[in-house]
């Protein structure tokens, strides 16, 4: 009887792959400035069920006030109060200029230094961003699926938009802020760890198990792994003759379980 050996790999959540629903983002902010007044003005999420996170989704715009305590040092007074009723109509004081905000529940105006205020200006609009983490994109794609060792691991931003990668722009009390992010780190949860300075590419059927072309990491050795991604923003501002970079990281985590290729020998 002629012996024959008979090879059986099996490869575990490499075939089946499903992209998941990515959340919908706020659209782009807009910001007022009348007669030394400001109101922060920004888009509010949309459907959270929505299909296609690149295009913005149509909704209301809502006024957010920032907090008057987040603005530093000033004087406060109620709306459409002069720096005359507040005895500081001197011309140490003349080129002061009053941000609507909010103290202890009430509608406020806080009249500042335009300078000094500037970067308290700039931090209080980069709140008002409300950035997000990145939503991890990898492969295997379908959920629940394991990777494995030795076939190259594809790592992207799955959501990428205004509030997740930038730019989100803002502009209110004479300054303006402009926010994106200039690298992410992935922390592959074994001591190693990727930098890129891109979104990364998404994995597609019939792209195979060749490595990522632009951002992506192989596991050596089986195990379940915490994934954490920390998307590293720079928001660069401007406003009354000064400028500053304000650094901010936001990072999100999944967990990953890589397994080893079964190799199966019998013989007959």
């Amino acid at each position: 009887m002629r012996a024959s050996v008979r090879r059986v790999i099996v490869l575990l959540a490499i075939v089946g792959w499903l992209l998941p629903a990515a959340p919908a983002r706020a659209g782009d902010p807009t910001c007022n400035e009348l007669k030394q007044d400001c109101s922060i003005i920004i888009i509010q999420p949309g459907d959270p069920g929505r299909s296609d996170p690149g295009d913005p989704d149509p909704a209301p715009h809502k006024k957010v006030v920032p907090d008057c305590a987040d603005l530093g040092g000033g004087a406060i007074a109620p709306v459409g109060s002069a720096l005359a009723d507040l005895g500081l109509d001197d011309a140490a004081h003349a080129d002061w200029i009053h941000v609507t905000c909010m103290d202890r529940g009430d509608e406020m105006w806080i009249w500042l230094d335009p300078g000094a205020a500037a970067e308290s200006l700039a931090r209080t609009l980069l709140a008002r961003l409300q950035l997000k983490p990145i939503t991890i994109g990898w492969t295997p794609l379908r959920v629940g699926a394991i990777g494995i060792v030795g076939v190259p691991t594809w790592l992207w931003v799955q959501n990428p938009g205004r509030v997740t990668w930038g730019p989100a722009t803002i502009s209110a009390g004479g300054v303006s802020l402009t926010a994106r992010v200039e690298s992410v780190t992935w922390d592959m949860g074994n001591g190693d760890s990727v930098r890129c300075t891109n979104k990364g590419t998404a994995w597609a059927r019939g792209m195979g198990a060749d490595p990522s072309p632009t951002c992506g990491y192989t596991y050596q050795e089986q195990g379940r792994y915490t994934v954490t991604a920390t998307a590293h923003w720079v928001a660069r501002w401007s406003g009354y003759g000064r400028s500053g970079a304000i650094p901010l990281a936001l990072s999100q985590e999944r967990m990953l379980e890589v397994g080893e290729i079964q190799v199966i020998v019998t013989n007959r």
